[in-house]
């Protein structure tokens, strides 16, 4: 701008110039240019007098800091910022949902309907569900992976198999049909809504940038913690909703899959949006860690932001346990669990700040409710004592609440010693119980 201001205020100059060049003793100025050496034309002369546009002035230096007074220095200026480079800035969790996008499977199951004419006569209908699931295994280089997804996801009561016999997941950024996967059923179990599929030998999965999930502790999501759910909603393809922790855990009665069993599950209550086709997928944390499987919502015209996901601890047990016993003989399906022969209850509940974190724990003291005749705990454990710890394997849980013992038995299996911590008459011993075959209940 300061070069094209300049060379319009010198053409105006100019303009105003000229008629008085060429009124002098009665020459052109272009003559008396020539008299004083000018060799060109008049048109080569008139050119000659428009200059070329200045260069722009050098930026004047900053004034230098008035000097301290007598009291004291003044602290020097901060220099200046460095300009970008242009580039996006990414927040880590941003890049940890995305991250987490490479373990999201979208699932598509079909299934068999034979319904019954007025006449008798029979039709066979095909239906199809959709819901999503997250790798749970991985090995690339077999191309076998083993996907949790919601029960009621691969269940239809009212077709002929219940369970889907056509089983499909696709990637993200590949759901289209040349990328499908053929997937079959593994088990499952109404009681806690997870089914586990299995892929194998799939070249699609050899050569995708697919990454299994990594399970984090549900049993340290707090109340306001960023959550986000990764599904199929209307099976319109994987999406992200991002909501926060509503209730970090609760229970849900509702009616099963079968449509008609009423049964009980231990949530995580969020706000993030949920659809129909979210079933199955996982709920994240900011580090992209998988802190559940998405189940359910409320639908109601008066009831807004309120979904449901099955804890991690849950959803990876009951799959682990599943994959585990799969392989028995006899297996059916359903969750087979390791009972002690024991009911436990709170005897208090109380709020912990961490003051170091800022976050708000509940906490229960946990005690031996009843101990049943007969079975592993008999003659070991006693009514009313606390128990502190449970070591399964070489993992050790604190027992800081009633479902933490509850959920920790999922991994416990047939050979396994349980080791407890628990306090009795202000002692603290250790108790050891062996797990036998006898004490296996499946829940389906």
């Amino acid at each position: 701008m300061k070069r094209t201001v300049t060379a319009l205020i010198f053409v105006l100059i100019l303009a105003m110039t000229l008629p008085m060049l060429t009124s002098c003793a009665g020459k052109s100025a272009y003559e008396i240019a020539v008299e004083h050496g000018f060799e060109g034309s008049e048109e080569d002369w008139l050119d000659s007098l428009r200059g070329s546009d200045g260069s722009d002035g050098e930026d004047g230096k900053d004034g230098a800091d008035g000097e301290a007074g007598k009291d004291g220095e003044d602290g020097k200026d901060g220099e200046d910022g460095k300009d970008g480079d242009g580039s996006i800035v990414i927040p880590d969790s941003d890049r940890a949902y995305n991250l987490a996008l490479l373990s999201a499977v979208s699932v598509y199951c079909e299934f068999t309907i034979t319904t019954e004419g007025w006449l008798g006569n029979t039709r066979e209908e095909t239906a199809t569900s959709a819901g999503a699931g997250v790798i749970y295994q991985l090995d690339r280089e077999k191309g076998d992976a083993y996907i949790i997804t919601n029960y009621h996801v691969v269940f239809a009561a009212d077709s002929d198999e219940q369970i889907s016999e056509a089983i499909t997941v696709y990637l993200y950024g590949m759901e289209y049909t040349d990328y499908a996967i053929e997937a079959t059923y593994v088990g499952g179990a109404m009681n806690y809504d997870i089914a586990v599929l299995k892929v194998e030998d799939s070249e699609i999965l050899k050569n995708s940038g697919a990454r299994a999930v990594t399970p984090a502790d549900s049993c340290d999501v707090v109340v306001g913690g960023s959550a986000v759910a990764i599904g199929n909603p209307e099976a319109g393809g994987i999406s992200v909703t991002r909501g926060i922790i509503s209730v970090e855990s609760e229970e849900l009665t509702m009616t099963g899959a079968d449509e008609k069993t009423e049964v009980t599950f231990r949530v995580i209550r969020i706000d993030a949006a949920v659809n129909h086709g979210n079933s199955g997928g996982g709920l994240f944390n900011t580090s992209g860690q998988l802190i559940g499987i998405v189940n359910a919502k409320i639908i109601a015209d008066d009831i807004d932001g309120i979904a449901y996901a099955i804890p991690s601890n849950i959803a990876v047990g009951v799959a682990q346990n599943i994959i585990d016993n799969s392989a028995r003989k006899d297996y059916t399906d359903g969750v087979w669990r390791c009972l002690m022969g024991i009911t436990v209850a709170p005897n208090e509940i109380r709020r912990e700040v961490d003051e170091e974190q800022g976050i708000v724990h509940i906490r229960e003291e946990v005690a031996v409710q009843t101990v049943n005749p007969g079975s592993l705990a008999e003659g070991k454990l006693e009514e009313g004592d606390v128990l502190k710890t449970v070591r399964i394997g070489e993992r050790e849980y604190e027992i800081t609440r009633t479902f933490v013992i509850v959920d920790a038995m999922l991994s416990a299996r047939v050979g396994d010693t349980v080791t407890l911590t628990v306090e009795r008459d202000g002692e603290e011993l250790e108790v050891k119980l062996n797990i036998t075959e006898d004490c296996i209940s499946v829940t389906k």
